[in-house]
């Protein structure tokens, strides 16, 4: 039974002579109650018994039509731009861009809800944030201050001759700027990273303070030879770069470049066929052109930033590119390089778990029963042959500990 049912029943209930104490025990209802429904019975009959709209006859602070339809059709035109995002912060950004009066642009929240109110838009459930051990997470305040570094692949691509293609991207991003640089290869030799870094990266974008990485062996070096860093270890050393390497099996610590990669995968490689590899490299140059110098970023903004658009964000007058023929100092005779190891920091965020024990490519050393199950930040100062561990910026151990350098 509705409540418009129950009305009904009651009024019924007291025409048939029966008494209003009764009749609100019964329907578990108040006298109030039922003398506000007997009123509007008198008054209109059983159309009474509906209930009214709560809303308001007049809505002052309505939208006007002429920018809902705005609204609409810029989110039309996004849905059918190739590459674009087609939030409410990409809509309000495209209304910026059309010079329209920025006191009227409407907010977030009434953009969402013209165009849900439109069909043009998908709600999805808030998901809820797990409450998690306190991480020392580099700060970024400007561009070039921390960069994160990805390889996504193997992936493939069977081309118009039916030749499958196998290949890797390698993505960097900028954690400030959200700048990015993408390229693909067939291999991820140490050589390929050095190719990306110094021609599509450091001669552009800038050199970093910090490269924040997963533990992938190109940078390692050897588990069989942990105390000698890799050449790429050892190029960003000379470079002034600290190396920052993440939790061992914890992607998410590199959330920056991760979510990019998502986006990367949904909107570029599974959204077109691809001929060839080299179409695939095109298409590649195109998409980041267009993801630095006309895609709003969502999580840019105007009042922090100073713009939605990672390129004009990373602008900056102290951006340091690496100089011409850098590699011509370390290359040997045989064309490989071999590059010493300068001063510097290689860092570890580690997990100490129950057997406090820190793990530094597969090295383990025995730390205090007050760091366990926290995170640490353990780095190893080349120039002092030390490896300083901090909890919460504060050292708390010290331990000898020398690299190989070539003699």
């Amino acid at each position: 039974m509705n409540e418009i049912d129950v009305r009904k029943k009651a009024i019924k209930k007291y025409l048939d002579g029966e008494k209003i104490s009764h009749i609100c025990t019964e329907l578990n209802r108040s006298k109030p109650w039922f003398y506000k429904w007997y009123n509007r019975y008198k008054q209109k009959g059983e159309q009474g018994l509906k209930s009214k709209s709560k809303r308001p006859k007049h809505s002052p602070n309505k939208t006007p039509k002429k920018i809902e339809q705005l609204i609409i059709n810029i989110r039309t035109r996004l849905t059918k731009t190739r590459y674009a995002p087609i939030g409410a912060d990409s809509i309000q950004w495209e209304l910026i861009r059309l010079k329209y009066p920025y006191e009227d642009i409407p907010s977030l929240t009434t953009i969402n809800r013209i165009i849900k109110r439109n069909g043009l838009v998908k709600t999805k459930s808030e998901k809820r944030q797990n409450k998690e051990i306190p991480y020392p997470k580099p700060e970024a305040n400007n561009p070039n201050e921390v960069h994160q570094l990805d390889i996504v692949g193997p992936r493939y691509i069977r081309g118009s001759n039916d030749i499958v293609t196998q290949f890797y991207s390698i993505n960097l991003i900028d954690v400030y700027s959200k700048m990015i640089r993408v390229k693909q290869y067939q291999n991820t030799k140490s050589n390929t990273i050095i190719d990306f870094l110094i021609n599509h990266v450091w001669n552009t974008v800038g050199i970093p303070k910090i490269i924040q990485i997963d533990n992938m062996m190109v940078f390692k070096g050897s588990n069989l030879y942990p105390s000698s860093p890799g050449i790429l270890t050892r190029l960003c050393l000379t470079l002034g770069i600290e190396v920052l390497f993440i939790p061992i099996s914890e992607p998410q610590r590199n959330g920056t470049i991760e979510s990019f990669n998502d986006t990367f995968q949904k909107i570029f490689l599974n959204n077109q066929k691809f001929d060839s590899f080299e179409q695939l490299k095109k298409e590649s140059d195109i998409f980041v052109d267009f993801f630095c110098n006309q895609r709003p970023y969502s999580k840019l903004s105007i009042k922090k930033h100073g713009s939605k658009l990672p390129s004009e964000v990373h602008k900056s007058n102290n951006i340091k590119l690496i100089p011409k023929g850098y590699m011509k100092n370390f290359k040997q005779q045989n064309g490989k390089y071999k590059i010493p190891l300068a001063d510097g920091k290689i860092s570890f965020i580690r997990f100490i778990n129950s057997k406090c024990k820190l793990d530094l490519f597969s090295q383990h050393f025995d730390v205090p029963e007050k760091l366990k199950y926290k995170y640490v930040k353990a780095t190893i100062y080349t120039s002092e042959d030390k490896i300083k561990v901090f909890d919460q910026d504060k050292q708390v151990m010290e331990i000898p500990y020398k690299l190989y350098r070539y003699k």
